[in-house]
């Protein structure tokens, strides 16, 4: 996969953890906090897009991410290892 597919796929597994997003406008440089996800809901989606990508990785790592960009960023980097 690539980054956009990547961005996309988090983007689709965010919006069915928080369900008041489906018609908000989401970019790469967007905050979860900012998009109303706890820190419950942002281990939540971290969750989710590695089990849908099928990676076994230290899912802490990805908690240092300041936006969605940068998420999947760090995703594109594990894929590539």
């Amino acid at each position: 996969m690539n980054y956009k597919e990547i961005f996309e796929l988090i983007v689709n597994n965010l919006r069915e953890i928080v369900p008041s997003l489906e018609n908000e406008s989401i970019s790469y440089e967007s905050k979860l906090c900012l998009l109303g996800a706890s820190s419950v809901g942002r281990a939540e989606l971290i969750e989710k897009t590695l089990e849908d990508l099928k990676l076994d990785v230290d899912r802490f790592e990805f908690h240092t991410a300041n936006n969605l960009g940068e998420l999947a960023d760090m995703f594109v980097q594990r894929i590539s290892a």
